[in-house]
């Protein structure tokens, strides 16, 4: 008896675990047909660039207040703009790309602006930490102003041409190395991208108080 009820719980067992095996790849392949199913809103000309919009309708997906993008476009000379958003059941990805030539005077006061982006993080309690822009000559293939760099496979920078007086201000997450919309602006080193661990990536919008295992964001608090 004791035999037939031993070989009894064993098939009870392994029809159990095949059914969850069952109900979880019924669930992701829900999640995944659910997501596809969601489009892109895609925004493209520089009359359509408003930076607000984004903020308001992706605020908490951003993970970023898009210090790095400049909030008027009037002193813009031949600018472009595109973007593509998509929100997911978890979080959004896509990208948002602003290019635009400036007069010496106004180049020079853009620079300067993005030189001194800075971000306070709370800790909600009585503990602040401020982040700075970070400067880069490295890594792209211009010299650039970051504010994200990798932190939850998420990017924002700037990049700046002396030469032309041209700046492209990018904002990217989860971005695809062979997207045609902004390759040409990705990092030389393009297996930066693949790396899981972001945590410990930089982020001018995060912050730990308790050496990495949690992090504040800019507006937490």
């Amino acid at each position: 008896m004791k035999k037939k009820e031993n070989t009894k719980n064993i098939i009870i067992i392994i029809l159990s675990m095949i059914a969850i095996f069952i109900i979880n790849t019924l669930i992701v392949i829900a999640i995944i047909t659910i997501d596809s199913l969601i489009p892109a809103e895609k925004v493209s000309g520089i009359n359509n660039y408003n930076k607000n919009h984004y903020l308001n309708k992706y605020s908490g997906d951003l993970d970023s207040n898009l210090s790095i993008f400049p909030e008027k476009t009037t002193n813009m000379i031949d600018a472009t703009f595109t973007s593509s958003i998509k929100t997911n059941l978890f979080d959004s990805d896509g990208f948002i790309i602003l290019s635009t030539t400036y007069n010496e005077d106004n180049f020079k006061k853009e620079v300067d602006r993005l030189s001194k982006l800075t971000m306070t993080i709370s800790d909600c309690k009585n503990k602040s930490y401020t982040n700075y822009v970070k400067y880069n000559t490295k890594d792209y293939s211009l010299p650039a102003y970051i504010t994200i760099d990798g932190f939850g496979h998420t990017y924002e920078y700037a990049l700046i041409n002396q030469n032309t007086k041209k700046i492209t201000y990018v904002y990217l997450a989860y971005p695809d190395t062979i997207n045609s919309e902004y390759r040409k602006y990705l990092k030389k080193n393009k297996k930066e991208y693949l790396k899981e661990d972001t945590l410990n990536k930089y982020s001018m919008y995060n912050h730990s108080f308790d050496k990495g295992k949690t992090y504040m964001e800019y507006n937490d608090c």
